[in-house]
């Protein structure tokens, strides 16, 4: 039972997490992934069933996490690409998994102090800001969130008379943690590892026999994560010679991550790889697995004396597996969040540790007491400084840089894009070319450069970078639609659309809509109306929230006087599209400029969130030809209110403002529509003049 003045520490523990990762709340999308996650995924536009099961039956990016991409259409549903609610929702889940970290440790240990302080250590440890700081990560912190709920109700199962339901509960929340993300599969080993401590586990038939369905699970998704992340071309260049090195490697992060634990400094968003894999493999990797397997020595004689030591160094190890690097897990050897649930068990062990030298007499006492206060005020202010740090794309991916400025290739070409969306041309130019001189066969920053040689208009050497792209890479596809926009500016359309169709053939990725776009802009423009229409059409099939292949589709339309299909189109895209905008004005004209006053009227009226000034504009108009003068009056106010910049709305607002004999702000609006360059008509002016 928590006493009153505990749950009272629990408050403060919740007041300070939010307020060290505050500034995270604030701070917009992080180029690390964000982009393709979240910004950019059509599969989080809709909540449809279709949808949903898409989303159940695909990988993202070779990962399969459906409950991760499922939060996210809820959030899109909400707020669209507002990226407030994201972050307030990771810190959300990170408070609840705070807790369920207490209530575990407090249960296993008997102790709140043991309790409170893993739960501290986990809620504000510098390390895990990247988890909780980075939309992305939501992986963690939501199959954490189900994680340790399927362990504390699996723990809670032996406490009741009817546990078999907390069993059965057990199970489905260990599903829902693999369905966030593969890591999950460890739990089996941990609740075994927590029937040892807790003196439960049994070697007979009957007892094993409840681990079964876990370990199903956990095979099941274990074969999904590897089927999924790793391509045929990985698995085929993926040596015996290169699994073994990934091994020995392993034992060097397992290190990396202990001594990240008791000295959190130095930290960055993207660790380079610690040596050369083309070169002789230092003597320091294989020194690290001799210090591991003493350390795991030396923790399995502890036993001798109590099984706490045992229990938290092996829930960091087996927690940490997956990865720890023996399976390809990323760009980068290391990440800070891959320790998200680890360090449970090493917070763990040191809060033991404390608890006992507490216990003993009043100068260990005092010790223990300014121990906790300088990890305690250490760890908060390192959490709202780099809580702060992941709240700037720059100076994040700058860190990275400075860590270790001769190695950082993928940090250097991130900055470098950072520094191209900002226009800084130059200096994306440095940093590109660095992270290519550091590392020439990523194809990514190949394909970056050509990017950047676009953009600068020099495109021979556009083209150079574009052609170096594998058929087997992620941007081969990218890189031959860009050739294809490039041989169109130079002139070369029918070049252009047979290099395009040819290479198509050969892309061993998924073809996306964009490119079905670009041959359907280039047939267009050689007046090739039907397959303009077939592979726009395709394009809205592969994409059918993006707003502009819907205004491509309907131009296309319009300019084969097919206005049938022209406003089937559009209709789809008011059904679908993330934004209608464009598409409800297109059409609004269109009925407008055929006298269709009835549905222009109707169609605006009935799509009211998507006006902007010229649907205000539009709608004037009708009102004015129906002699509808105030409600005419009112739309043309809003009409310049939203863009002030546009004299014809201003003339509109005046003839208006004429008719209802207003003539000293008809004189006004008149003004102002020559102001903006707007050619008032003659007539109308002598008449205004004369009154």
């Amino acid at each position: 039972m928590i006493k009153k003045y505990q749950i009272l520490f629990l408050i403060f523990l919740s007041y300070i997490v939010i307020l060290s990762f505050y500034p995270s709340i604030t701070s917009g999308f992080i180029n690390l992934d964000d982009t393709a996650m979240v910004v950019n995924n059509q599969d989080i536009r809709s909540l449809s069933l279709d949808n949903i099961k898409r989303i159940f039956s695909s990988y993202q990016y070779g990962l399969y996490n459906p409950m991760v991409i499922l939060s996210y259409a809820i959030e899109y549903s909400i707020c669209k690409i507002d990226p407030y609610l994201y972050h307030v929702d990771n810190i959300i889940l990170h408070l609840l998994n705070t807790l369920l970290v207490f209530y575990i440790i407090k249960l296993l240990s008997k102790s709140f102090f043991v309790g409170f302080f893993t739960a501290f250590v986990f809620a504000l440890h510098p390390v895990h800001v990247e988890p909780v700081a980075w939309v992305t990560a939501r992986k963690d912190t939501l199959f954490s969130f189900f994680f340790l709920s399927s362990l504390l109700v699996y723990i809670k199962s032996y406490e009741i008379k009817k546990g078999k339901n907390l069993y059965y509960l057990s199970i489905i929340l260990f599903i829902f943690s693999c369905l966030s993300k593969p890591t999950a599969v460890t739990l089996p080993i941990i609740l075994m590892l927590v029937d040892f401590y807790n003196n439960k586990l049994k070697v007979t038939t009957t007892f094993l026999r409840k681990y079964i369905p876990f370990f199903v699970i956990m095979l099941i998704f274990s074969y999904v994560a590897v089927s999924g992340h790793y391509s045929e071309q990985e698995k085929a260049i993926t040596t015996i010679f290169v699994r073994c090195m990934n091994f020995f490697d392993a034992h060097f992060y397992c290190l990396f991550y202990i001594y990240k634990f008791f000295l959190p400094i130095n930290l960055s968003c993207l660790y380079p790889n610690f040596y050369n894999h083309n070169t002789l493999t230092p003597a320091f990797i294989f020194f690290s697995a001799t210090i591991l397997y003493l350390l795991i020595l030396f923790v399995t004689l502890s036993l001798k004396i109590n099984k706490k030591i045992f229990f938290g160094f092996f829930f960091f190890l087996i927690t940490l597996l997956p990865s720890s690097g023996i399976l390809s897990t990323g760009i980068a050897p290391v990440a800070d969040r891959y320790t998200y649930i680890p360090y449970i068990g090493l917070s763990f062990m040191v809060a033991e540790l404390l608890f006992s030298m507490y216990k003993r007499n009043k100068i260990l006492k005092i010790i223990v007491c300014f121990a906790l206060f300088v990890i305690g005020s250490s760890f908060v202010y390192l959490t709202y400084q780099r809580s702060i740090l992941w709240s700037d794309n720059e100076k994040l991916i700058t860190e990275a840089v400075n860590y270790a400025p001769d190695s950082a290739s993928e940090a250097y070409l991130l900055r470098g894009i950072i520094y191209k969306n900002q226009g800084k041309f130059n200096l994306a130019e440095k940093d590109i070319e660095k992270s290519y001189s550091l590392n020439k066969i990523n194809a990514y920053t190949v394909f970056r450069l050509g990017q950047l040689k676009q953009e600068q208009k020099e495109y021979l050497q556009a083209k150079k970078y574009y052609s170096c792209i594998p058929y087997t890479n992620v941007n081969y596809i990218a890189a031959i639609n860009n050739i294809g926009i490039i041989l169109d500016i130079e002139g070369k359309t029918q070049k252009a659309l047979s290099f395009m169709e040819k290479k198509k053939e050969k892309a061993s990725f998924f073809v996306p809509g964009y490119f079905f776009a670009t041959l359907a802009q280039l047939y267009y423009k050689e007046n090739n109306i039907y397959k303009a229409i077939e592979n726009m059409k395709q394009a809205v099939t592969l994409n059918p929230f993006e707003e502009t292949y819907y205004i491509q589709l309907m131009t296309i339309y319009e300019k084969n006087k097919d206005f049938v299909n022209f406003e089937k189109t559009a209709f789809e895209g008011l059904q679908n599209a993330d934004n209608k905008t464009d598409i409800l004005n297109k059409l609004a004209a269109y009925f407008f400029e055929n006298e269709r006053y009835d549905d222009v009227q109707n169609l605006l009226v009935s799509n009211f969130d998507y006006f902007d000034s010229f649907s205000y504009f539009l709608l004037g108009n009708v009102f004015a030809l129906e002699e509808y003068y105030e409600k005419a009056l009112m739309c043309y106010t809003m009409a310049t209110t939203l863009n002030r910049d546009n004299g014809e709305y201003y003339f509109k607002r005046s003839a208006v403002w004429y008719l209802l004999n207003k003539y000293d702000l008809a004189k006004k609006d008149v003004e102002k529509a020559e102001k903006y360059n707007f050619v008032v008509d003659k007539d109308f002016k002598k008449n205004l003049e004369r009154v």
